[in-house]
């Protein structure tokens, strides 16, 4: 079968591979979407955005990764006779499974377990010639990490679920409230399902920001009522005025800057939640006072299998649209113009490019 394999940094190539075998736990999936997460791009230069997430560390990544992990497709094959009633459903994936024993696990916190295995990420699965992933014609994937989509949502939009669950896990890490304002910092995918996911959770204004035109277009196009080009609003001036210098609730930053810090500290109301959704090396320096009224600062990690069975409720109901977001589709031979784009996104007008393989 095809496959986009990476080599080793910054060499990504589509190569014929055996095709992947499976156990008795597991299904065989014909993969006929899968997307270029961001977080692609950071293993694509060579670092492991999953282990700084968290590990709070940097890890190496093996050779032979098969990249994706925001994939969907047929079940085509099956491990066990129990589960040959799956052949032929269409399905989403859970990309993660985790050990099952450690101490989170064991109290509801699986989504931090530190013996995940991954697919598309090579994490947890120790030596192998290829690590299973969804830029490929298949791959196999645990019975118990396939969850069927209906038929008004396509496999370009299924590839969503994943970011649209990041987003919804997020918010759970909030109290956030009917009626509460939320801005969200930077709009490329996970930023745009957060601003469109807050209103099932009843928020009344969402904000947000990017210095990318299509991303202000697109946050514009889905409902968000202020898209800010932070190039040119002074972010913290314009949340004052807005708020009646009350601030927002929630801030979500999902840039990860000093700078990104420090304008969310400023915005967020007493008693308000930042939630931080991107781990690097950033360092960022606060005031302890800039925490007063019981203002709290929180991170949030992977997502939970209930975030992505809600997140196919509100992605069938129309509360979060996808298609808005899917600006490229190109085949699994085409991959490696996929990431130019994303590397380019600018140039390209790109947002979510989608790989068919």
């Amino acid at each position: 079968m095809k496959a986009a394999v990476l080599k080793k940094p910054q060499t990504l190539v589509v190569e014929e591979i055996p095709k992947r075998s499976y156990d008795q736990s597991q299904v065989l999936v014909e993969v006929k979407a899968c997307g270029i997460c961001g977080s692609d791009l950071r293993y694509y230069k060579g670092e492991n955005p999953w282990a700084l997430h968290t590990l709070g560390e940097n890890r190496p990544n093996p050779a032979n990764i098969i990249f994706g992990h925001e994939f969907a497709g047929d079940v085509v094959e099956v491990g066990n006779p129990d589960f040959k009633e799956m052949i032929g459903k269409r399905v989403g994936i859970l990309a993660f499974n985790t050990c099952g024993v450690c101490e989170f696990c064991r109290t509801g916190r699986y989504n931090l377990c530190k013996n995940t295995k991954h697919i598309g990420h090579g994490a947890g699965w120790g030596e192998m010639s290829y690590y299973p992933g969804g830029m490929a014609e298949y791959c196999e994937v645990w019975r118990t990490h396939v969850c069927e989509i209906p038929d008004s949502i396509s496999y370009e939009e299924a590839t969503l679920l994943d970011p649209i669950s990041v987003a919804i896990h997020a918010i759970t890490q909030t109290a956030i409230q009917p009626a509460d304002q939320v801005l969200v910092l930077g709009s490329g995918p996970v930023g745009l399902c957060i601003s469109q996911a807050v209103r099932a959770y009843g928020a009344s204004r969402v904000y947000c920001t990017d210095v990318f035109d299509k991303a202000l277009e697109i946050a514009g196009s889905i409902g968000v009522d202020e898209a800010l080009d932070s190039r040119k609003t002074d972010i913290v001036g314009f949340i004052a005025k807005k708020t009646h210098n009350r601030g927002v609730n929630i801030v979500f930053d999902t840039v990860g800057t000093a700078q990104s810090q420090s304008d969310a500290l400023k915005c967020l109301a007493v008693s308000g939640t930042l939630v931080n959704l991107v781990a690097n090396e950033t360092k960022a320096s606060y005031r302890l006072m800039d925490l007063s009224g019981e203002r709290r600062i929180v991170s949030s990690a992977n997502n939970k299998y209930e975030d992505y069975l809600l997140g196919i409720e509100l992605l069938e109901s129309g509360v979060i649209q996808a298609k808005p977001l899917i600006t490229h589709t190109l085949p699994l031979e085409q991959v490696n113009e996929g990431f130019n784009i994303l590397f380019h996104k600018e140039q390209y007008q790109a947002m979510k490019v989608i790989i068919l393989p």
